[in-house]
């Protein structure tokens, strides 16, 4: 009888702690949410380095947040751009984050908020932590916009990290900053650390690109031309396209005569500022659509810019945009091609898209 009445008050312990704790539940939430909110600014601004095994930096990133618009970007700069008479990297090895830190916020009037300094490995070993309990199916990877620079693997595992962070309520995004400090070597303190995990897990928009060099005599340096752009992009967090880094291709999918077909095209297109190709061939594909835009790039602000200028240029046609993961798509860009090449024109897989223009 004893035994039972132990059993029962335990039980009716737990039981109460149990209600307590859903009871409190919301008021825990609300208190941590509050706490994400005290990062001091809008915006943030993070010296990035990672290095290798042995304390050898291998890359410099300046990673901009603003929390207010949802944007952020990632500024790829050289280790061996030289400041002062000497690079990046041995500034860094010689005396230290802080002397690179002040040596860039000079050049570009950026007051830096937090630096963060990791390797590769550690980067990983982070990663794995971020991945446990979440079913394989459910990892997603997040599209970086590309302006301006190469499609960088360090920056990918950059963004790899922070894509992770929106499978996490906060709870579980606090339990992980001990990993994180002991991963990274930075100035991000858990206020600040669970700001940025909820602004990267609110899914926003990354954009990546260079830091603007010239080279000297065999040296890089800053190219001083450019950093007016620069500034403003670092201060929307976001980058400054340029038109004619959009590649276009017309596909004359009429029956008009390539000249009349090429004529057209150029007359309504020269004015847009796109680099773009004609292949005035009449192809007369009856594939799905007349006017068709083949997706080779993916990239946000690109789709977004051609779809506008398309309904401009022809306001009374629908042009289905076909991405080419599809298999049917894929298909019908490699008839294209094909039949491009025939007619010696070549190489229109560098384009951003293929528009197939009909009647």
């Amino acid at each position: 009888m004893r035994y039972i009445l132990v059993s029962l008050a335990f039980f009716s312990i737990a039981f109460a702690v149990l209600v307590m704790s859903l009871a409190f539940y919301p008021f825990l939430e609300m208190g941590l949410n509050s706490l994400t909110n005290q990062y001091p600014n809008s915006k943030a601004y993070i010296l990035s380095v990672m290095t290798n095994d042995t304390g050898d930096p291998l890359g410099f990133y300046i990673v901009g947040i603003d929390f207010t618009t949802a944007n952020s970007i990632i500024v790829d700069v050289p280790k061996e751009l030289n400041v002062k008479g000497t690079s990046l990297s041995v500034l860094y090895t010689n005396d230290g984050i802080k002397y690179v830190e002040n040596a860039l916020s000079n050049i570009m009037r950026l007051k830096f908020t937090d630096y963060l300094v990791f390797t590769s490995s550690k980067a990983e070993e982070f990663e794995k932590k971020l991945r446990i309990g979440i079913p394989l199916q459910e990892e997603r990877i997040h599209k970086i916009g590309y302006s301006k620079t190469s499609e960088s693997e360090k920056v990918l595992q950059i963004e790899r990290l922070v894509e992770e962070f929106k499978n996490h309520d906060m709870f579980r995004t606090l339990s992980l900053y001990p990993a994180f400090s002991e991963n990274f070597k930075s100035t991000i303190k858990i206020p600040k650390f669970l700001r940025i995990a909820k602004f990267f897990g609110s899914e926003p928009r990354i954009s990546v690109i260079s830091y603007p060099v010239m080279n000297s005599d065999g040296t890089l340096k800053t190219d001083k031309t450019e950093l007016k752009n620069l500034f403003i992009e670092l201060e929307n967090c976001t980058p400054i396209h340029q038109l004619t880094s959009i590649k276009v291709t017309f596909i004359n999918n009429s029956y008009l005569t390539g000249r009349v077909f090429s004529y057209g095209v150029w007359n309504k297109w020269s004015k847009k500022g796109y680099d773009f190709r004609i292949i005035p061939v009449i192809c007369s594909y009856d594939y799905f659509y007349k006017n068709a835009v083949l997706e080779i790039s993916n990239v946000d602000w690109k789709i977004s810019e051609i779809k506008k200028a398309l309904k401009s240029v022809y306001p009374n046609r629908d042009f289905a945009f076909l991405s080419l993961d599809d298999r049917k798509n894929l298909k019908l860009y490699y008839q294209i091609e094909e039949q491009a090449a025939m007619n010696r024109y070549y190489n229109i897989g560098n384009s951003d898209f293929i528009v197939l223009v009909g009647r």
